[in-house]
Parts: structure tokens; C-alpha cells; sequence
């Protein structure tokens, strides 16, 4: 297995903010919501299983695809949003980017070569 630091890193802080927004939404509204957002959860675990043993690059764009989604559907749902639903969209957006582009910045930051 590869080091992908940066990847895994956007990776461990993804699972603890949605672990933390399942939370959250469950004490604010209940268990109503809680089988959306569990299916939610095993989708990104599932995926980020194939992108961490089997090096798949189809799970890691899906993946990107997928909080990029979030955070443009969350920008466009916002018209009344609070710090906290602005502060969701943007991490959804920024790790959408980290996750695409970990190589270009692991090679910057540690001075690889893709050569």
C-alpha cells in the first residue's frame, strides 16, 4: 500500500464530521433522519475501503464526486444558512478538492516525483 498522507488524512476528517453531523442531527431531530444519513456513512465507508485496499480510482472520483455534490447542493440550499451549514458546504467542497488533487499536493509538500 502506497503512503497517501494527505489523502488519508481528508479521509479520517471526513468519517469524523459525519459521524459528528449524524450526531447532531439526531439529537436536534431524531431518529427520523438517522437511517438516510447511516446509509450515507456506509457509502463512503464502502468506497473509501476500495480506494484504501484496492487503489481504486473510479471510488476516489465518486468519492470526490460526491462531497463536491454536497457542498454545491448545500451552497444553492442556502439562502437563510447559518455559520454552521456555510462551514459544512465549504468542507465539503475543500476536501472534494483535497481528495482530487492529493497527489499534485503530497508531491509539493514532500518533494515527490510522479517520474
Amino acid at each position: 500500500m502506497r503512503e497517501r498522507p494527505v489523502l488519508y488524512a481528508a479521509i479520517i476528517s471526513t468519517l469524523l464530521v459525519e459521524v459528528v453531523l449524524m450526531i447532531m442531527v439526531y439529537q436536534k431531530i431524531g431518529p427520523e433522519r438517522l437511517p438516510f444519513q447511516a446509509g450515507r456513512l456506509i457509502i463512503q465507508i464502502i468506497l473509501i475501503l476500495f480506494i484504501v485496499f484496492q487503489n481504486s480510482s473510479k471510488a476516489l472520483f465518486i468519492l470526490t464526486a460526491y462531497h463536491f455534490l454536497s457542498g454545491l447542493i448545500g451552497l444553492m440550499g442556502c439562502a437563510d444558512c447559518n455559520w454552521l451549514q456555510y462551514s459544512i458546504t465549504i468542507f465539503h467542497i475543500c476536501i472534494a478538492l483535497i481528495i482530487y488533487f492529493h497527489d499534485n499536493i503530497e508531491n509539493k509538500i514532500f518533494g515527490r516525483s510522479d517520474n
